[in-house]
Formats: C-alpha cells, sequence, structure tokens
C-alpha cells in the first residue's frame, strides 16, 4: 500500500505567503475600484438633479428653496437671517415629479450629523440656493455674493471620497476633488449652474 505524500511544512508557508501577496494587490484595487464606481454614480446623480433644477426653474420662474417640506426655516436658517443652504428639497418631486426620487449621496452617512433632520434628508446633496438668499429682505448683504457670481443661482455637492465636508485643515468647503491627487484625496464634488461639474472661485 503507498503512502500518500503530504504537503510539508515549508510548500504550505509558500502557498499561504503566495495568496498573501495576492490578496495585498487585489483588496486595494477593489477598494479603489468600488470608490471609483460611487464618484461615478455621483456625478450621475447630479446631472439628474441639475436637469429637474432647471425644469422647475422653467415652470416656477426660479428654483427651489433650501429646505424640505416640514423644515421652513432650513437647517441653518433663523428669523434673522434666512437659509441659503440645506439638502436638495422634496420640492422636485413632490407635487410635480421633475425627478422620480430624490438620490442618497454615496460618500454622505446619516451618522456624520446631528440629527437636525430625518435619515432620507440628511443623506441628500448639499443644497444651496444663492438667490433665494439674496433676494430676501433680510438677505441684502455682501456676504457669499462672491460665491453667488461663480456659481450662478444654485449650487449642491457631496463631500466625496475622503468624506470629509470642510476638508480639515485647510477648511475649504470649496475645494474640488481631483481623483488625479488620489482616489481618496481631499475636496467635495460640485454641481453648479454656471460650471457644471467643478466650483471656479475668483480670487477671493
Amino acid at each position: 500500500m503507498r503512502k500518500r505524500k503530504a504537503f510539508t511544512l515549508i510548500e504550505l508557508l509558500i502557498v499561504v505567503a503566495i495568496i498573501a501577496i495576492l490578496a495585498a494587490i487585489a483588496v486595494p484595487n477593489f477598494l479603489e475600484a468600488q470608490v471609483r464606481s460611487k464618484v461615478s454614480r455621483c456625478k450621475a446623480d447630479m446631472r439628474s438633479i441639475a436637469t429637474a433644477l432647471e425644469s422647475y426653474g422653467v415652470d416656477h420662474n426660479g428654483y427651489p428653496p433650501p429646505w424640505d417640506y416640514g423644515h421652513p426655516l432650513g437647517a441653518w436658517g433663523t428669523l434673522n437671517e434666512p437659509p441659503f443652504h440645506s439638502r436638495v428639497p422634496s420640492h422636485l418631486t413632490t407635487p410635480v415629479s421633475y425627478i422620480t426620487s430624490l438620490p442618497h449621496d454615496p460618500f454622505c452617512s446619516y451618522e456624520q450629523f446631528l440629527s437636525w433632520a430625518p435619515k432620507e434628508i440628511s443623506e441628500r446633496f448639499v443644497y444651496y440656493n444663492y438667490k433665494y438668499f439674496f433676494d430676501s429682505p433680510i438677505g441684502s448683504s455682501t456676504y457669499l455674493r462672491h460665491r453667488y457670481e461663480d456659481a450662478g443661482e444654485w449650487l449642491f455637492y457631496s463631500p466625496g471620497p475622503d468624506r470629509d465636508w470642510y476638508n480639515k485643515p485647510a477648511n475649504t468647503v470649496y475645494l474640488n476633488y481631483d481623483p488625479t491627487n488620489g482616489t481618496v484625496s481631499l475636496g467635495n464634488i460640485f454641481r453648479t449652474q454656471k460650471t457644471n461639474d467643478e466650483y471656479r472661485r475668483g480670487d477671493w
């Protein structure tokens, strides 16, 4: 009766080492592909929202206010200052459906925020309506006017793969995400009325 030849310890270690090397190569590539896929999805959703905003603008001669139904002052608005940004509002879906449903930001999680709004609202893209702010009787200051001039009447954005809303330590919310700096790098993903997929700010 023949004895079966078993693997030696060295052979097993070599196999384990090869598997580990392959995993070390494959896992980062898989994660990179996931991030790139989310960026593509993010930009596609933004294009759909931008189309809905423009359709709404044609019908209403203006764009929806920077808050959702049920939040008349928005997240940051006060009685002394109107809100200029919140989340992409449900005005685009109700009562007229300019877009079937409002997509959620793939780089935003509800846990990142104090729960000022329901999860379905908090996880949408951040939305600015500069014209609404400046047209308000108490929004006549020059605050943010340069951004209005650069972006147009509306702007919305995602924190991008770094998931950092304020791009610390630089603290520059208006820094554009650039994948050539690394798939997960500083910067937010924008959609503006004037410049489509980036925010071109002036010298200020």
